[in-house]
């Protein structure tokens, strides 16, 4: 039997899926009140009937007149119709709830909230557009301040030049002076910059002139020494011109000693001042301020020595010297790309000891500095001393370590040697300098013949300067270090 009217399909929403436009299509496909509509082929003003209205000739007149099915809905079922005639079969729609509602109606109520839904998603969807809109400007934004910053800040000046053309507006351009200012031939930072190889870029306090204005020059100045350039004495090598013993066994260490014509038997006292070469200004005043008989020790480091030792002996001074021996500390105490090293080879150390040996000429000897480890090595020693005597030259060892083999070996081999007895400037401070030279004083008393270093310190200077002139009244006298060869005791 056929229904006045199509029972729609419902379809239940996807739950947690947001309704698209194709579900839209869907929906409408399930539901067409066209459906509800009679037969095309029937004339426009008779009603649908169903099959069990036809179900014979009598019954159809008396059960639904055309005037009636004409005044309905679409798609109602006829209100006043018969009770025999609404008696419908198993799943009809006939006496269920919504009889007589409208389809449309009917889809609303069963809609499940999917407009409240999609309301719902609507707004959340733009939410999440508005902060994209937000993140996506700000990124923008960075980008294009990040830009403009590092186009101005790097730019070379083209554009403004450009610009400049461009308005034809005349300019005026001037030189200023150079960033970093021109340092002067003789300073010390000029001489560090311009310096290559072994001690390059060697670095001391800098120490002005009138820290030494305190100092009285000596009363008396010494006559100058002969310069220290006697070819007979000197060979060449790649490294430089280097001492020799000259064929008639004339020695450097004797050649270019400073005379001492004192024979006395009066205590002899050696001053030897360290260290000089690499501060202009200290080394100055030590040629300058010192009498002639204090003795100079050069450091091989330092830059124009062949100038500074030429000026020493126009002073009257005797030069060492110094070489750089390996202590217990290295490398935290380090003696420099010349050092004299236990772990090289003793060749090595030989074209090191050339090195040193050949930044300079006319001087007596060499003073070793540091070497707490280095003299306690025999073999090495031997070899280092060796090489000392063979060249004509003396050797002094600068420190004063107890367990050193040097000044023992030394005497064994037959090098002329001489040894440190005091450093008076430990303790740079005027008072603990004289605490020093007055206990150099009592070893004095004991013995023969004392070295003491010093280095060239202000306070050094003028301590010194004062205590030397007073050395005749104390029955001493300032003798240079040549003086002293193989007249101390061994300890």
């Amino acid at each position: 039997m056929k229904l006045p009217f199509k029972i729609p399909s419902i379809k239940f929403p996807k739950f947690g899926k947001k309704k698209t436009d194709d579900d839209d299509d869907d929906d409408d496909d399930d539901f067409d009140p066209s459906d509800f509509e009679g037969d095309d082929d029937a004339p426009s003003g008779e009603a649908a009937v169903s099959p069990a209205a036809e179900g014979g000739p009598e019954d159809s007149a008396e059960e639904q007149p055309p005037s009636e099915s004409g005044a309905e809905d679409e798609g109602e079922a006829p209100s006043d119709a018969p009770s025999d005639a609404l008696s419908e079969p198993e799943g009809e729609a006939s006496d269920e709830p919504g009889d007589g509602l409208d389809a449309s109606e009917e889809l609303e109520d069963i809609d499940f909230g999917d407009d409240d839904d999609d309301d719902d998603e609507e707004g959340g969807g733009k939410s999440k557009r508005k902060m994209l809109l937000i993140g996506g400007g700000a990124t923008t934004a960075l980008l294009l301040i990040g830009g403009a910053a590092w186009y101005f800040m790097s730019g070379d000046g083209e554009a403004e030049k450009a610009a400049k053309e461009e308005t034809g507006i005349p300019t005026v351009t001037m030189d200023i002076a150079p960033k970093k200012k021109a340092l002067g031939t003789n300073s010390l930072n000029a001489i560090a910059a311009g310096a290559t190889g072994p001690g390059s870029g060697v670095l001391v306090a800098a120490m002005p002139a009138v820290a030494f204005s305190s100092v009285t020059p000596p009363a008396v100045s010494d006559s100058p020494l002969a310069e220290g350039n006697d070819p007979a004495l000197s060979e060449t090598s790649p490294q430089g011109p280097l001492p020799i013993i000259s064929e008639d066994g004339r020695m450097s260490w004797q050649v270019y000693a400073k005379p001492f014509e004192n024979q006395d038997a009066r205590p002899r006292v050696a001053i030897v001042v360290s260290g000089l070469g690499l501060s202009a200004i200290a080394t100055d005043a030590a040629i300058q301020l010192l009498p002639g008989n204090v003795t100079l020790a050069f450091d091989p480091y330092a830059p124009g020595l062949l100038d500074w030792i030429a000026k020493a002996r126009q002073a009257g001074h005797e030069a060492l010297i110094m070489v750089p021996l390996e202590p217990v500390g290295f490398p935290v105490v380090d003696p420099g790309p010349q050092g004299q090293m236990t772990t090289n080879a003793p060749e090595e150390n030989r074209l090191r000891l050339e090195y040193v040996l050949s930044r300079m000429s006319g001087y007596i000897g060499v003073m070793t500095v540091l070497g707490s480890k280095f003299n306690t090595s025999e073999d090495h020693l031997k070899t280092l001393l060796n090489e000392i005597k063979t060249r004509g030259l003396m050797f002094l060892e600068g420190a004063m370590e107890a367990d050193s083999l040097g000044p023992k070996l030394a005497t064994e081999m037959g090098v002329p040697r001489a040894l440190t007895n005091i450093i008076v400037d430990t303790i740079p401070t005027k008072g603990a300098i004289d605490d020093q030279l007055v206990e150099l004083e009592s070893i004095l008393t004991n013995q023969p013949a004392a070295v003491a270093i010093a280095h060239a310190y202000p306070s050094s200077i003028e301590r010194l300067a004062n205590w030397t002139g007073g050395l005749e009244a104390k029955n001493m006298v300032l003798a240079p270090l040549s003086a002293l060869v193989d007249k101390q005791f061994l300890q």
